[in-house]
């Protein structure tokens, strides 16, 4: 099935740049104010780690001179579910012929149908129990998918029992490769992939996208990542805390490795959480878009069109 070109829509230019830490932030928001237990050579070496994560995650290396806002709704006076587009040449994806892979979108298909109106055919992923609710087809263009990102290379599953309804969700995993292949997309170029699944973000891309080519295919990454160790009230300052830090700056450092480079960065005020370390305030959630200064262009102008046999067989229907 081939994209024919549409009409682009207006998009807001997104002018704003926000500083890498948060000296702006409301005064009437809480911080996670941890007590470092830990002394000398120990602690020291978690604030390197901790300088370097923070410099990986807010050091523009790719600077987008059209940056713009894609979907997003208001609530409570704040925009939330917004996410980025750099449409600078040789980078934007190509409005008559585009992909995108959506994953974690609530409730909000906001991005998906902009992105849809674009010009892309878009792929979007969540499941629970209220997702079967949803539309296949929820806008144009836009195909909605009853299915999480694995955190590893095998296709799982999850059990969830609901005492007052007692009934019982299975959630169901794929690994992003599997899931392309599935929908015979596996040697195309993903042109945005968005990624917002609220923490495991971290084991996604190192125990398995990782293991894979495609964000060498990739021309865009909007994702939300999630310092979520440092919302532990007990948080233990010893080893774990180490090996988190490690692992948070292996995945930058991993996607640098893969061509890709920091064009913009914003904490999610929506939901804002700041944590205090060894004297350093950060937000623990950011929004960030990466753009592949290496991509490796495939030779996949078509897609094949997708059907109901298909989708049940992802869905494990």
């Amino acid at each position: 099935m081939s994209i024919k070109a549409t009409p682009l829509v207006a998009m807001e230019t997104y002018k704003a740049v926000r500083p890498a830490f948060v000296e702006e932030r409301p005064t009437t928001i809480p911080e996670f104010v941890h007590s470092t237990s830990l002394a000398g050579q120990e602690l020291e070496e978690q604030v390197v780690v901790l300088d370097q994560l923070l410099l990986l995650m807010t050091n523009i290396t790719m600077p987008c001179r059209k940056l713009v806002r894609q979907g997003g709704k208001r609530c409570r006076g704040k925009l939330d579910g917004d996410k980025k587009l750099c449409l600078d040449p040789f980078v934007r994806p190509p409005s008559n012929n585009c992909l995108v892979y959506s994953f974690g979108i609530g409730y909000d298909f906001s991005f998906d149908a902009a992105m849809g109106r674009y010009g892309c055919q878009v792929f979007s992923f969540d499941d629970d129990s209220e997702h079967e609710l949803l539309k296949r087809n929820p806008y144009p263009k836009v195909t909605f998918l009853r299915v999480r990102l694995a955190a590893g290379r095998s296709v799982s599953v999850e059990r969830s029992y609901h005492p007052k309804t007692k009934q019982e969700y299975i959630y169901l995993y794929r690994p992003l490769d599997n899931i392309m292949y599935l929908l015979d997309q596996h040697r195309a170029n993903l042109d945005v992939l968005k990624v917002d699944v609220d923490g495991p973000e971290w084991e996604i891309f190192e125990d398995s996208i990782f293991r894979t080519d495609i964000l060498e295919r990739t021309r865009q990454l909007s994702i939300e990542v999630h310092l979520s160790a440092f919302l532990d009230p007990h948080l233990n300052t010893s080893l774990p805390l180490t090996q988190t830090l490690q692992k948070y700056t292996r995945v930058f450092k991993g996607l640098e490795e893969r061509g890709l480079r920091l064009a913009h960065h914003e904490p999610n005020l929506f939901y804002p959480k700041f944590a205090k370390f060894a004297n350093r305030t950060f937000n623990v959630y950011y929004e960030l878009l990466w753009i592949n200064t290496h991509l490796k262009k495939k030779n996949v102008s078509e897609y094949t069109e997708i059907n109901e046999k298909i989708f049940n067989e992802i869905e494990f229907n």
